[in-house]
């Protein structure tokens, strides 16, 4: 075999070699971000679980006080329902510096919804379409974000 076939033989060798090792490492790294994604996505719902509990003393309270004035305006009775939610300011006072910190991006509607509860129920007996609203407009987002 002269030179510079064997020249040509190895060149050839060295860039199927070549390839093959380019390959491994696409797929070596493929495997490697899957392995990334599965621990970030372990972690992620480790963190939502941790949260969750951290945040069912400060919410129970909250969303207890809500359904119990649910059920009274559902019951025709918001002269009940006035008395049970004038509570609710104060235990909202010491659940949300708890719940806003674990909230995060979903603070400010829970904030908004808190809000319109205290307006509400704050200026007299409301309406039953008015209190339904504002009482169910804070149920479902304290509740989605403890998992119920």
């Amino acid at each position: 075999m002269a030179r510079s076939e064997r020249l040509l033989a190895t060149g050839m060798a060295l860039a199927v070699a070549g390839s093959l090792v380019l390959t491994g490492c696409s797929q070596t790294k493929e495997v490697a971000k899957d392995a990334v994604t599965a621990t970030g996505e372990a972690a992620k719902q480790a963190a939502t679980t941790t949260g969750q509990a951290a945040l069912a003393p400060a919410v129970n309270p909250v969303l207890d006080l809500l359904k119990k004035g649910e059920n009274e305006v559902k019951g025709g009775n918001l002269g009940a329902a006035v008395a049970t939610m004038g509570g609710f300011k104060a235990i909202w006072d010491k659940a949300a510096p708890v719940i806003k910190p674990l909230a995060g991006d979903k603070w400010p509607a829970i904030e908004t919804a808190a809000n319109l509860v205290i307006s509400t129920f704050g200026g007299g007996t409301p309406d039953a379409a008015g209190a339904t609203s504002a009482l169910t407009g804070l149920i479902g987002p304290l509740s989605a974000l403890i998992g119920k």
